[in-house]
């Protein structure tokens, strides 16, 4: 882990961490499952996400309320995920996706189902 003071050299001008929350979800194995992240995909600011982990995460673009102009107002008493953040995991530092396969709306993950999982499990709109 990175010193306090190099952590915040690395990341200054730069907020991409603090941009979005992501949760691990299941793999959809159900038609409900596949409906839920069509249901996901047609909110704003809603991603899913797989990562190189083969899980798979719902992902929220909203911002920490601590943010402001590019700084954390609350470094020295930030959450621990916030703390534990490797730069190999941001955008800035990663050349690469920093995830397997993202999907921005229903469309794309519907390519997807269609490519990867069997037809009884696409929905209605898939077809």
């Amino acid at each position: 882990m990175k010193s306090d003071q190099k952590n915040k050299k690395l990341c200054q001008k730069c907020d991409a961490c603090c941009r979005y929350i992501a949760t691990e979800i299941d793999k959809p194995t159900t038609k409900d499952e596949i409906e839920n992240i069509y249901w996901f995909l047609l909110h704003e600011n809603v991603g899913i996400y797989i990562g190189f982990n083969n899980k798979w995460y719902l992902e929220f673009s909203t911002p920490c309320r601590s943010l402001k102009n590019k700084l954390c107002t609350n470094y020295s008493n930030r959450p621990k995920i916030c703390s534990d953040y490797n730069q190999k995991d941001c955008p800035k530092y990663n050349p690469g996706n920093t995830e397997k396969k993202y999907f921005h709306d229903e469309k794309e993950f519907f390519s997807y189902v269609k490519e990867k999982f069997p037809k009884k499990l696409w929905i209605t709109i898939v077809d």
